[in-house]
């Protein structure tokens, strides 16, 4: 449900505790800044926690970040969901509370400024068919980045959601078959937009909310509960859906889309933008994503339900 998370309170150190922390100094468009860095490493050094104190904030205040993955700390792993927000707030606090060298924080009251959410779609051997064939798809507005046999990323400047091989990524046995969905926000004005909130925490966020905003990535990028055909299907689901005239040029047209981007189909079709994207709808409307596997059998339709 949630992973990495990164949030800010404006508190200070104690002298005594920031002599154990590295000091730095950095230059700016104006002037110097000065930092404390602190990563200390706990759980049999399973899980690094990362300290970040300005004396003098952007507000010319005092400001202490705390970056963490909440599963590592609460489980020694990031590939168990958390179930519920707020026992991951108590059985965190009391994991911080025996950090050394570092002030007493309440995760709960911490302002939210990177948040990650996730969900491990079990699809047992297929988790690589499915990744190929997401390096196929657009997200509007985002870019796809396809990393070979590792996942595909839609980025934008201050959101990327991705999708990966959780065994591959942990090297664990136990995250067999987990495609992993994750959506990172980076900005804080992003995740107060998201939240609706000036000072969004934890508290804000809920399973329902969650499973919400996942199910949209999956929504637009026309995998929500649509199946990955493979050629054979898809071209029988598209002639039964548009008779047989135009189920072949909508079977010809996803073929082009899984090799072509939508600007050069536009480009050597002389088709308008939205024209396409209408006909691209009309290959969705029976069921099926904007792109095809090479497996045997249809890839199946992903939904988050947390």
């Amino acid at each position: 449900m949630l992973d990495t998370i990164r949030v800010k309170y404006p508190i200070s150190p104690d002298p005594e505790q920031l002599k154990h922390w590295t000091h730095k100094t950095t230059t700016t468009e104006t002037g110097m800044r000065e930092s404390y860095i602190y990563n200390p490493i706990l759980n049999n050094d399973n899980v690094m926690v990362r300290y970040t104190y300005f004396p003098l904030g952007y507000d010319n205040k005092p400001l202490l970040t705390f970056e963490l993955s909440l599963p590592k700390l609460i489980y020694g792993n990031n590939y168990q969901m958390l179930l519920s927000i707020p026992t991951a707030i108590k059985a965190g606090n009391k994991v911080l509370a025996e950090v050394p060298y570092a002030p007493i924080l309440d995760l709960a009251e911490g302002v939210l400024i990177r948040l990650d959410m996730c969900y491990n779609h079990q699809v047992g051997d297929a988790v690589d068919d499915y990744i190929r064939a997401f390096g196929n798809l657009d997200y509007p507005r985002r870019r796809t980045k396809y990393h070979r046999g590792e996942g595909v990323e839609f980025k934008a400047i201050h959101i990327t959601t991705k999708f990966y091989n959780k065994q591959k990524e942990t090297g664990l046995k136990e995250a067999a078959g987990i495609l992993r969905q994750e959506t990172t926000i980076l900005s804080s004005k992003e995740v107060q937009k998201m939240l609706d909130q000036k000072k969004p925490t934890l508290l804000h966020i809920t399973r329902e909310f969650i499973n919400s905003y996942l199910n949209n990535d999956l929504e637009k990028l026309t995998l929500l509960n649509n199946s990955i055909a493979t050629h054979d299907t898809a071209l029988k689901t598209l002639c039964d859906a548009h008779g047989g005239d135009a189920g072949i040029f909508y079977y010809g047209l996803l073929c082009a889309r899984t090799i072509k981007s939508k600007v050069s189909i536009c480009n050597d079709s002389h088709m308008h933008p939205r024209s396409l994207d209408r006909k691209l709808q009309k290959i969705v409307e029976p069921g099926i994503a904007l792109t095809l596997t090479d497996r045997e059998e249809p890839l199946s339709p992903l939904q988050v339900q947390l």
